[in-house]
């Protein structure tokens, strides 16, 4: 019994595998199966149906397994991270492989490598080929190769390839075609060149996000963009397109949300459709080639514009700033620097109870800072107004904006003293009140200010001493909200009549470096370094300032002893005061001090031997005191030139003469009285006889050599003929 059960299950096995492996439509097999008993075919369906559900379950699973292999094996051909180490032929499933996520039914519908650092030519086809793949996260790796695809089925909604290293004509390399359900679209930080595909503006219907920025694409926006009804987000930023398209294409996408465009080459106007944006929350222009006058009509219509952030900084934009900016309730940054905008801030911004950032710099504002700002609110973070044409006195009532983290009003015309509320604001990072017209004296509260890293006070007519309370902070700093904004410190370059160390300029959007030359006239200095870069602390606790500019204002008495406890110093400029006294040896103790300019002063006596230890010095400047002494030998000051010592009274040693010898080199010797017929009295005789005694001879000799030479040559050729008729002869 058990024997016949035995066969008759490999009986069943045998004809299952036949049913399932040969063709069902054959008719010989049918007939095969239809010669069973009925009781046996019911079984054997039964167990058919069986066998195939579970083969098709298993056959999916290895199919999955398969193209996922087949991806990895073509495309990857680096993994430093092992990050598709457990990636396996013989596993069962991919749902636990790294970067693989699965629906409820064990199908592949996402994968995300973000950051993975893979390396290898990407072939997307191998991807396509998942029915229900929807998305790829592959930014931050470094694939290469096209884009396109011959498979005809595109299941794909989300597609981020961002930070790659892709590249070619983007007209070329990409056909999502047949993606009619994509949604999110990020080729960001790649290598693209050429125009933006047409074929783009037809996934319109579906698209959401289009993030093109960082390439190198140029032209206009294709005119099948007009139709992107569901378009929420478009970042053309980083590229070299150019024309006017805003008015032409862009105005009539009234969906959108976020648009970033700034970085480019793009002429023409702010459109008025603009304001008709009634979902907008960003709009960045800046740093492009647009003209006119800002639109006024900006946040005027009765539904609540959302409009958070409006950067126009970098173009060649005129007029007012208008008023109805202010009645954008929801508005926070208004960036609108490196412009030729006229006439007072309206008093509606400066009123704004959300307004956290107002970055108006490199204009031709005019008008006050309002006496009672911050009186009704504190939300302002960064005010960053220098080089326009701001008159009136600093605001008392400004040491009520306790969350302002950047405070920049240099090169105006501000007149009155510093307010000592600065001393209140905890997170102030950034102070710089230089060029101006103010008066008084430092506040001494200014040591109170625990996130401080920058106080920059020079080119006004400040007066009395350099407070020692300044270095009250030291040892209390900590490392609190530093601006997340890009800076560039203009450092000027080393060369006589060039005075300063230079200057922190907020440079966020901004791409015309050259209009920085006739922006700042830095004294005589005509060639300047730009070290670009962002404000930071260099100790998390326990750390000091590191940038202190007091320099071309009128202070005395004596260099504080405290100054020398700053050990994070980076940066000291006391210069063109008239400051005395000797200097402290504490100074010694600024270890990481780089620049230090003390000239055009009043100090005496010697040098502090302690300022040999300031290894990391590259810039010092003590001329123009009534120091004496020897300079201290080693360390960084004998790398100076004496350009930077000179004037003063009894400085020695080196790069200056050395001390005991004289100050001025002896003159040279009285010439020998002249000797009647002496060569020397008359050039051109001398030169004359020169000629006779030493070029003659040399003629005589080349003549002798020259005749010799040809005799010789002469005799050879006479002797050669000779030869030749003895042997004719013979």
């Amino acid at each position: 019994m058990v024997e016949n059960s035995r066969a008759q299950n490999i009986y069943y096995r045998i004809i299952t595998r036949s049913i399932l492996i040969s063709d069902l439509n054959n008719m010989k097999r049918k007939q095969l199966v239809f010669l069973l008993p009925c009781t046996t075919r019911i079984k054997l369906c039964a167990f058919v149906l069986i066998s195939v559900i579970c083969c098709s379950f298993g056959e999916d699973g290895d199919d999955q397994v398969l193209k996922l292999m087949a991806f990895k094996n073509s495309s990857v051909e680096s993994d430093p991270r092992r990050f598709l180490t457990n990636w396996t032929p013989d596993s069962t499933s991919v749902c636990s492989w790294n970067g693989v996520h699965c629906s409820e039914n064990g199908e592949v519908v996402k994968l995300d490598i973000t950051n993975a650092t893979l390396v290898g030519h990407l072939h997307i086809s191998d991807l396509m080929l998942l029915p229900n793949l929807t998305e790829l996260h592959f930014g931050g790796n470094s694939f290469y190769g096209n884009l396109s695809s011959s498979i005809n089925t595109c299941t794909f909604e989300f597609l981020d390839f961002s930070a790659n290293n892709f590249s070619g004509d983007l007209t070329a390399a990409l056909d999502f075609g047949s993606c009619r359900n994509l949604r999110k679209l990020n080729l960001s930080s790649n290598g693209f060149y050429g125009g933006i595909p047409h074929g783009l503006g037809g996934l319109c219907g579906t698209l959401e996000e289009l993030d093109l920025s960082d390439n190198y694409l140029t032209g206009g926006l294709p005119s099948t963009f007009e139709f992107c009804s569901s378009l929420l987000s478009l970042n053309l930023g980083n590229n070299q397109l150019s024309g006017d398209f805003l008015s032409t294409i862009i105005g009539s996408i009234t969906t959108l949300r976020f648009l970033h465009l700034p970085f480019n080459n793009i002429s023409g106007s702010i459109p008025q459709s603009f304001t008709n944006f009634t979902q907008l929350q960003v709009l960045d222009l800046g740093a492009n080639a647009l003209t006119g006058d800002l639109p006024l009509e900006f946040c005027s219509s009765e539904v609540q514009s959302p409009l958070d952030t409006i950067i126009l900084a970098d173009n060649y934009l005129t007029g007012t700033i208008p008023t109805g900016l202010g009645l954008c309730k929801n508005l926070r940054v208004i960036n609108l620097s490196f412009n030729a905008i006229s006439g007072p801030i309206p008093s509606e911004i400066w009123a704004h109870p959300k307004l956290s950032d107002i970055v108006m710099w490199g204009n031709n504002i005019t008008g006050e800072i309002p006496q009672d700002i911050c009186s009704t609110g504190a939300n302002i973070k960064t005010m960053i107004l220098n080089n326009n044409l701001i008159t009136g006195k600093i605001p008392v009532s400004i040491g009520n904006c306790t969350n302002l983290i950047t405070l920049s009003l240099f090169s105006n015309r501000l007149t009155g003293e510093i307010p000592s509320g600065i001393g209140n604001l905890a997170n102030l990072t950034v102070l710089q009140f230089g060029d101006n017209f103010l008066t008084g004296g430092i506040p001494p509260e200014l040591g109170r200010s625990t996130s401080l890293v920058c106080l920059e006070l020079s080119d006004n007519f400040l007066t009395g001493e350099v407070p020692s309370e300044l270095a009250n902070q030291t040892g209390l700093l900590v490392a609190g909200i530093a601006p997340k904004r890009t800076f560039v410190f203009l450092k000027n370059g080393i060369r006589a009549g060039c005075i300063g160390s230079g200057r922190l300029i907020e440079l966020e959007g901004i791409k015309r470096m050259s209009k920085l030359y006739d922006l700042f006239p830095f004294r005589n200095c005509a060639v300047f370094r730009i070290h670009p870069g962002n404000v930071y602390y260099a100790a998390e606790r326990n750390g000091s300032m590191i940038h202190i500019d007091l320099s071309h204002n009128d202070l005395t008495g004596t260099i504080p002893e405290s100054i020398g406890s700053m050990y994070s110093l980076r940066i000291l400029n006391l210069g063109h005061n008239r400051l005395n006294g000797n200097l402290p040896a504490s100074l010694g103790g600024l270890r990481s001090l780089s620049t230090l300019d003390l000239s055009y002063n009043r100090i005496d006596g010697s040098i502090p031997g302690t300022m040999q230890m300031l290894s990391f010095l590259t810039d010092m400047d003590v001329s123009n005191n009534d120091l004496v002494g020897q300079i201290p030998m080693g360390g960084q000051l004998s790398t100076f030139p004496a350009s930077r010592f000179e004037n003063n009274s009894g400085l020695c040693g080196i790069p200056l003469p050395l001390c005991g010898s004289s100050r001025n080199p002896p003159p040279p010797p009285p010439p020998p009285p002249r000797v009647e017929g002496d060569s020397s009295a008359f050039p051109l005789r001398g030169f004359a006889l020169y000629f006779v005694i030493g070029y003659v001879p040399f003629f005589v000799c080349s003549f002798c050599i020259f005749t010799f030479c040809f005799d010789l040559k002469c005799a050879k050729l006479e002797w050669y003929r000779i030869k030749v008729q003895r042997r004719k002869r013979k």
